[in-house]
């Protein structure tokens, strides 16, 4: 009885060994038939207000931003700061060249993909900080390091949740290692202090006090399901 037992846990762990080192399911279709992948291309290449206008109706009123440095922001704060920033004025070529879609395994509703930034700084005015403010074009060009983005969208397929910014490989590109509008600083001149007291005193200052149209998080009105306490740069090194 006991030697039965033994063979039949060994063919076990042998069934999953050879399970484990077995090649993967051949894809019989492109990840870029799937219709999310086909929403979330389309956003970011047209609807996100950060390479293009936005489409607010493409958002939906749960939507909350969060990024490295950046969020969380509900859907007004997060458009109001698309706005003043003005990046794709102020950038007219920017392009994400976004690669490597795929969903989520654990979300069907979560697309995640990798962008590298490219882009020449020669829009007038330049870059927009509120209050008529502008930060000069300089003809600086972009090259972007990789960086992981993820889009979630709800049932409507409206986009509930949208990430950015964290960058795959600080080495690559010409940002310094930081992504987003962080690393468009970065290129083009405009300091931005690293994660610290500094940078948390000034994201307070300019959000809570100044509030000149760009914020570094929502002060209210933050959708429920979003649970994080950490604001802008907090927990981020």
């Amino acid at each position: 009885m006991m030697m039965a037992k033994t063979t039949e846990a060994e063919a076990l762990i042998e069934n999953a060994t050879d399970s484990l080192n077995a090649p993967p399911p051949p894809v019989r279709t492109s990840p870029a038939d799937h219709p999310l992948i086909q929403l979330a291309n389309e956003f970011v290449y047209t609807k996100s207000g950060f390479y293009s206008p936005y489409e607010e109706s493409w958002y939906s009123d749960d939507f909350v931003f969060r990024g490295p440095y950046i969020g969380p922001l509900n859907k007004k704060d997060y458009l109001g700061t698309m706005d003043t920033f003005g990046i794709y004025r102020a950038i007219p070529d920017i392009n994400p060249n976004a690669f490597g879609w795929s969903i989520d395994p654990a979300d069907p509703n979560r697309v995640w993909f990798l962008v590298r930034n490219t882009g020449t700084f020669t829009g007038e005015p330049g870059l927009g900080f509120g209050g008529g403010r502008f930060f000069p074009p300089n003809g600086a060009s972009l090259r972007g390091c990789p960086e992981t983005f993820s889009i979630t969208f709800d049932d409507d397929r409206k986009v509930k949740h949208l990430t950015v910014g964290y960058v795959a490989d600080r080495f690559q590109g010409n940002t310094g290692g930081k992504g987003a509008a962080v690393g468009i600083f970065h290129v083009i001149g405009l300091p931005f202090p690293s994660p610290g007291p500094l940078l948390k005193f000034a994201q307070w200052f300019g959000t809570e006090v100044l509030d000149m149209g760009a914020k570094s998080y929502s002060t209210e009105n933050v959708p429920e399901w979003w649970t994080s306490e950490e604001k802008a740069s907090e927990g981020y090194l």
